[in-house]
Protein backbone atom coordinates (compact mmCIF):
# COMPACT_ATOMS: atom_id res chain seq x y z
CA UNK A 1 0.00 0.00 0.00
CA UNK A 2 1.49 3.57 -1.09
CA UNK A 3 2.13 6.39 1.28
CA UNK A 4 -0.84 8.26 -0.18
CA UNK A 5 -3.48 5.17 0.11
CA UNK A 6 -2.63 5.26 3.69
CA UNK A 7 -2.90 9.17 4.01
CA UNK A 8 -6.27 9.21 2.52
CA UNK A 9 -7.31 6.02 4.67
CA UNK A 10 -5.58 8.02 7.44
CA UNK A 11 -7.58 10.45 6.66
CA UNK A 12 -11.15 9.15 6.49
CA UNK A 13 -10.80 7.15 9.87
CA UNK A 14 -9.77 11.03 11.56
CA UNK A 15 -12.95 12.27 10.03
CA UNK A 16 -15.03 9.29 11.10
CA UNK A 17 -13.43 9.41 14.52
CA UNK A 18 -14.26 13.10 15.08
CA UNK A 19 -17.56 12.82 13.82
CA UNK A 20 -18.42 10.14 16.36
CA UNK A 21 -17.04 11.96 18.98
CA UNK A 22 -19.29 15.27 17.98
CA UNK A 23 -22.20 12.88 17.91
CA UNK A 24 -21.25 11.89 21.30
CA UNK A 25 -20.65 14.87 22.69
CA UNK A 26 -24.00 16.29 20.94
CA UNK A 27 -25.73 13.66 23.40
CA UNK A 28 -23.41 14.41 26.46
CA UNK A 29 -24.33 18.40 26.14
CA UNK A 30 -28.22 17.80 25.28
CA UNK A 31 -28.15 15.44 29.13
CA UNK A 32 -26.09 18.57 30.68
CA UNK A 33 -28.20 20.75 29.59
CA UNK A 34 -31.26 19.42 31.11
CA UNK A 35 -29.25 18.80 34.38
CA UNK A 36 -28.20 21.93 34.61
CA UNK A 37 -31.32 23.68 33.52
CA UNK A 38 -32.39 21.80 36.61
CA UNK A 39 -29.87 23.22 38.70
CA UNK A 40 -30.34 26.73 37.55
CA UNK A 41 -33.78 26.10 38.23
CA UNK A 42 -33.67 25.30 41.86
CA UNK A 43 -31.56 27.97 42.33
CA UNK A 44 -33.33 30.75 40.75
CA UNK A 45 -34.40 33.74 42.89
CA UNK A 46 -31.50 32.85 45.24
CA UNK A 47 -28.85 36.31 45.65
CA UNK A 48 -25.48 34.30 46.60
CA UNK A 49 -22.49 35.29 44.59
CA UNK A 50 -22.16 31.36 45.00
CA UNK A 51 -25.36 30.52 43.33
CA UNK A 52 -24.63 33.21 40.68
CA UNK A 53 -21.48 32.27 40.22
CA UNK A 54 -22.00 27.87 39.56
CA UNK A 55 -24.50 29.16 37.21
CA UNK A 56 -22.44 31.34 34.97
CA UNK A 57 -19.50 27.94 35.32
CA UNK A 58 -22.42 25.69 33.92
CA UNK A 59 -23.49 28.23 31.27
CA UNK A 60 -19.49 28.28 30.24
CA UNK A 61 -19.36 24.64 30.23
CA UNK A 62 -22.48 24.24 28.08
CA UNK A 63 -20.87 26.60 25.71
CA UNK A 64 -17.62 25.25 25.68
CA UNK A 65 -19.56 21.42 24.72
CA UNK A 66 -21.11 23.44 21.78
CA UNK A 67 -17.79 24.93 20.35
CA UNK A 68 -16.19 21.34 20.14
CA UNK A 69 -18.80 20.16 18.77
CA UNK A 70 -18.67 22.45 15.58
CA UNK A 71 -14.81 22.17 15.91
CA UNK A 72 -15.30 18.61 15.55
CA UNK A 73 -17.93 18.54 12.87
CA UNK A 74 -15.52 21.32 10.86
CA UNK A 75 -12.38 18.98 11.44
CA UNK A 76 -14.61 15.40 9.97
CA UNK A 77 -15.39 17.61 7.03
CA UNK A 78 -12.02 18.82 6.61
CA UNK A 79 -10.12 15.57 6.95
CA UNK A 80 -13.03 14.06 4.32
CA UNK A 81 -12.81 17.13 2.01
CA UNK A 82 -8.82 16.43 1.47
CA UNK A 83 -8.93 12.68 1.40
CA UNK A 84 -11.30 13.43 -1.44
CA UNK A 85 -9.58 15.98 -3.06
CA UNK A 86 -6.01 14.21 -2.77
Amino acid sequence: MSDFTRLKEQLHHVAMEANQAAGGLGSFQNKFGQSSAQVQALIAGSATGADRQISEVLDAAGKAVGQAIEALQIASAGCANYANQI
